[in-house]
């Protein structure tokens, strides 16, 4: 029985003493609930069949938002319920594909059929490493594209020594942490905006929640905790078919209907999104299965599950603009970015000023092609005049 009216909103609170970013919490508990509803459940639509695994990476500045604190936090809940397959945090595709044909099992659905998958559920704290090198990793962005689409029919693939392999009915789900500059440095500035980024939530975040010296568990919160628990085992045990409550079903038509992927709607204007705007409905339904998990063992969706995913949606896409900021087939995007960032915080410096923060990664030439960049693109303007009329040095002003 069910002790918790919301799971993810009693996590929240469960994670109130913590310092990790509020947005990083609430998508380690969805990416949580997948991991446990895995391939047991799904979503009709017509001839689709629509699974709840979700792609999930955190970005932002190293340490700043204790990004892998909140990651550490949901894979401990994970710990505590059966059958539930993680895979290492740094691996090869080989060893990836091995992980998927150790966490196949059959599933016993409530008409007495069964069926077997394969779910597994990556964590990374840091996706390069998981990733690998972009001169390398062409294989696992392949894989990692192909098996989120979670289809029904088993999945083949082909070994250098063993021929064809099968694994039946992958269900991948992947929550992991990154930075600008790591993307920058394992993803390919062509595989942006097409392939596997558009099959990515991305939850930028730069500030942590709030200071927490020492994070203890207070006797309620244990409480709250061993609740998490017994509610996360019962979610773990859903099996069936989702289905919309007749009043969702009409309303999501009309929504879907109306939908444009480059409408008003749209809150990030960032082109390299353009293709997870054309999936943004997807997953809001892979979404709001997970709320309506977090609520009850029904397999019910009702129109509040789709607005609580378009409403987390929403909170992602005000900051996605910055997950790319590093990215480039310049050889100094991030440079760039790096000293708009510096400039942006003081506000004013002179050249001098600059060069003494940065010349361990740009030396004196580079920085005059990083700078002109920078003023060219009208991010920061340069005068031989300080803010208080001061002469003879070159300053840089914030736009």
């Amino acid at each position: 029985m069910r002790r918790l009216k919301n799971w993810i909103e009693s996590y929240l609170i469960y994670q109130e003493n913590t310092e990790s970013a509020r947005i990083f919490h609430q998508w380690t508990a969805l990416s949580v609930i997948a991991a446990c509803l895995r391939k047991k459940v799904h979503l009709k639509l017509g001839r689709i069949d629509i699974f709840p695994n979700l792609y999930v990476i955190f970005v932002g500045p190293p340490g700043a938002s204790r990004k892998s604190q909140a990651i550490s936090f949901g894979i401990e809940f994970l710990s505590n319920i059966p059958d539930i397959i993680l895979s290492a945090d740094a691996i090869t595709p080989q060893a990836l594909i091995e992980d998927l044909e150790r966490s196949t099992i059959d599933e016993q659905m409530p008409d007495g059929t069964s069926f077997q998958h394969a779910s597994l559920t990556i964590t990374s704290k840091e996706f390069e490493s998981f990733l690998g090198a972009k001169t390398e990793n062409t294989k696992m962005i392949t894989y990692l594209t192909d098996l989120f689409d979670a289809h029904k029919i088993p999945w083949k693939y082909r070994t250098k020594h063993s021929g064809n392999n099968v694994v039946p009915s992958v269900f991948l789900n992947l929550l992991a942490a990154t930075t600008p500059e790591s993307i920058a440095s394992s993803l390919p500035s062509t595989a942006i905006g097409t392939g596997l980024t558009t099959r990515i939530v991305f939850v930028w975040c730069d500030k942590k929640y709030k200071k927490v010296c020492y994070p203890e568990e207070s006797p309620e919160d244990l409480i709250i905790k061993n609740d998490l628990i017994n509610d996360l085992y019962l979610i773990s045990r859903i099996v069936g078919e989702y289905d919309f409550s007749s009043n969702c079903k009409r309303t999501f038509q009309e929504w879907y209907d109306a939908y444009d992927p480059n409408g008003s709607e749209r809150i990030c204007r960032d082109p390299a999104f353009s293709g997870w705007y054309e999936r943004k409905p997807l997953y809001m339904l892979k979404l709001s299965m997970i709320f309506a998990a977090a609520e009850s063992s029904s397999l019910v969706i009702e129109w509040r599950h789709i607005l609580r995913a378009k409403s987390a949606l929403e909170q992602a896409e005000e900051s996605m603009p910055q997950v790319f900021k590093a990215v480039g087939r310049s050889t100094v995007a991030a440079d760039v970015d790096l000293v708009v960032e510096i400039i942006k915080a003081r506000k004013f410096i002179t050249e001098k000023q600059l060069l003494s923060l940065v010349w361990r990664d740009i030396d004196s030439n580079k920085l005059d092609n990083v700078i002109n960049t920078a003023i060219r693109s009208g991010k920061v303007k340069r005068s031989f005049s300080g803010p208080k009329g001061e002469k003879g040095d070159i300053w840089f002003f914030s736009t």
